[in-house]
This record gives structure tokens, C-alpha cells and sequence, in this order.
């Protein structure tokens, strides 16, 4: 949902980068070296001030390294995703700087108006207690999904993929389809328990929002998923091949444009009898607060006649949340009438803190 245009006074993510890139010690090796490399720190920062810099600068370089073109430059060999006996990190800068240079003019193009644009369908896991709760609230009625900032759209399906659930070692519980090629793993915390349906809720509708959508058959937009996931984690690009075997039997309908133009016609088409239920998942908090507002104002005026839910999987980084939260606010009677703070989370969905005996 961020407006690539928009830029703010300071880059605020640039004190943390260390521990930003600390899962990735290709990254974190390149970032050091650019540190020392006016350059390439001029290049940078063409990046919008308020998007994550060093992931998004990456995620621009794998771009254009996974073409066809790319692959076959010598930077290619430390790349786990593209060779299956990467080269020592250590001698990766030099190679690394002259794919730089071979592609300059393709980089000064792209970086000023690039987007970090990730669809991570391990936050799933996290969704879909809250989305059972939604449902339970709405007295089971078919759920009007609508996603804001939705990008390929891949966690509008969250209902067609399996969840294994984790205690220790051990799988405490399987959720959803057991046939499917999208297996999501995510270790539980905490004493609560969530709460999990024993049959998915129904879903009567799936629409998501985002300024610039992806579409799951186009291959560059396919590329550009695959550029944003970090080099060493093997596991999350087969994970969106299996991804894109489910979402692409039925591509979600995905709408683009601002999601304070585009709801207003969205929310008063849907039938009386379903539950809306809007979310969002680390895609508008780092909007201008301006930009919510707009968001949160629509939903309040909405709920004068119908009731409506919104899940929000957010991390106010910059005002220090250790973790990203899990947050269900209700409207109803022209107002936010509740907000509950459901659970922390990690960045990636891979574990889940249920905080209360909410269900």
C-alpha cells in the first residue's frame, strides 16, 4: 500500500540494518562492504526513504540476477538459489560490484520507484485463528474477504492450504486441506491456546487491494516474488512454487488503486448476510497516517448499518514492538468499538503467541 512517490525526513531503518540482515550472511557480508563503498551507498540511496533500503536494494539486485541474462553472470555462483555449491561468501563483493556496474542503468531505473513487495503465505498461520474467531462472531455466516495491500493475492487462499502446528518437537496439530502442495509449518508459544477451526469458515467472496498489484501468471511478476525471498532460506521459493500451483488453477480478482477509493463501492456490494472481514498483513502501518485514517474513518461510517471486522498483522517497528502484533478491531454503530491485541508473532509467521483465552 505504500505510495512509491512518498518519502519521509530520515531513512529510520538504517540503525537496525545489522540486525535486519542477520539471517542472511550473504547479505549481511555485502552490506558490510558497501558501508565502505560511496558508490554504491549513492546508489542506494535512490531508494524511497521510507521503504526497508538494504532488503529492498537486494531484492532489486535478484531481479535482475535471476533473468536469463543475469544468471549467467559470475555473482550468480554465491547465490544458493541459483548454484547447489555457492561459492565462499567471503569472495563475493568483488563479483557482486561488477554485476552492479554491468547493470547500472537498469538499477538507477528501477530503485527510485521500487517497492518491497512480498506475499508471505506463512503469515497465514498466523491469520487463520483470528479469521475462525471472525467467523464464530459472525455467527458462521460466509466470510466477504477483503485484502488491503494484497499484492499476488496469495493469502486471500489461505483457507486451501495445510497448517501443521508445532509444540517442541512435535506436531500438536494439522489444519485444513490435507491434499494440498502449500504445507505451513508454525511452532506455537505461550500457554493460550488459539482458536482453531475444526472446519474451515466459509468463504463467500475474496478481493484484494493494493496500489500495484502482481499477477500470479505474469513471469516477471513471478520474478519479482522470487527476487524479495532471502538468498539462504531454500525452503520459502518452494514454497511459493507450490504456492502458485493453488492460486494459479483460479487467479484471485485483485483490484488496483487506493483502498480508500477503491471501498467505499467494495463494501456496499456485499450481501447483508455475510461477514466482512478486511485485513491486512505488514502492508499499512508504514502508510502516511493520513492514509489510514482515510482507511479507519470509511470503516467506521460503513458500520452505522453493518458490522464489520478488520485483522491486522502489523510491526511498528520504528516505535519499538520487540514483535509484530496480531490485532482484531471491531466496528459497529458508526465507530471502533474494540480493539484486541490477539497475539505476537514473528516476521515470517513462523511462530504464533497466542496472548489471552480469547475465542
Amino acid at each position: 500500500m505504500q505510495n512509491p512517490s512518498s518519502r519521509t525526513n530520515t531513512r529510520q531503518w538504517s540503525k537496525d540494518v545489522p540486525k535486519i540482515l542477520e539471517r542472511s550472511p550473504l547479505y549481511l557480508h555485502l552490506h558490510t562492504c558497501i558501508e565502505q563503498d560511496q558508490e554504491l551507498i549513492s546508489l542506494q540511496e535512490l531508494i524511497a526513504t521510507d521503504e526497508p533500503f538494504p532488503v529492498l536494494f537486494f531484492a532489486v539486485i535478484n531481479y535482475l540476477l535471476f533473468s536469463e541474462q543475469g544468471r549467467q553472470h559470475p555473482f550468480a555462483a554465491f547465490h544458493p538459489y541459483l548454484t547447489p555449491t555457492p561459492r565462499p561468501i567471503q569472495e563475493s563483493y568483488p563479483a557482486f560490484r561488477d554485476f552492479v556496474h554491468v547493470y547500472g542503468e537498469e538499477l538507477r531505473s528501477l530503485l527510485p520507484n521500487a517497492r518491497l513487495q512480498t506475499n508471505e503465505v506463512t503469515r497465514c498461520a498466523n491469520l487463520l485463528p483470528v479469521f475462525e474467531l471472525v467467523s464464530r462472531r459472525g455467527g458462521h455466516q460466509p466470510l466477504a474477504l477483503i485484502e488491503i495491500g494484497a499484492s499476488a493475492g496469495f493469502n486471500l487462499y489461505w483457507d486451501h492450504y495445510t497448517y501443521l502446528y508445532h509444540r517442541g518437537d512435535h506436531t500438536a496439530y494439522t489444519i485444513g486441506e490435507a491434499s494440498s502442495p502449500v504445507q505451513i509449518h508454525c511452532t506455537l508459544q505461550g500457554e493460550h491456546m488459539p482458536p482453531f477451526p475444526t472446519t474451515m469458515p466459509i468463504v463467500a467472496s475474496r478481493i484484494g487491494l493494493d496500489l500495484m498489484p502482481l499477477d500470479c501468471l505474469n513471469p516477471q511478476d513471478i520474478r519479482k516474488l522470487q527476487a524479495c525471498i532471502w538468498p539462504e532460506e531454500t525452503w520459502r521459493y518452494q514454497l511459493l512454487d507450490a504456492t502458485l500451483t493453488v492460486v494459479q488453477q483460479n487467479p484471485p480478482r485483485l483490484l488496483a488503486g487506493d483502498a480508500s477509493d477503491l471501498l467505499p463501492n467494495l463494501l456496499t456490494a456485499i450481501p447483508a448476510e455475510h461477514t466482512i472481514c478486511l485485513y491486512h498483513s505488514f502492508a499499512l502501518l508504514h502508510n502516511p497516517p493520513a492514509t489510514r485514517d482515510r482507511i479507519f474513518d470509511l470503516l467506521a461510517a460503513y458500520s452505522k448499518t453493518h458490522t464489520l471486522y478488520r485483522i491486522s498483522l502489523e510491526w511498528d517497528h520504528f516505535n519499538r514492538w520487540p514483535t509484530p502484533h496480531l490485532e482484531l478491531f471491531t466496528y459497529q454503530g458508526g465507530k471502533q468499538t474494540q480493539q484486541e491485541w490477539l497475539a505476537n508473532c514473528s516476521v515470517h509467521g513462523e511462530t504464533l503467541e497466542w496472548l489471552s483465552a480469547v475465542g
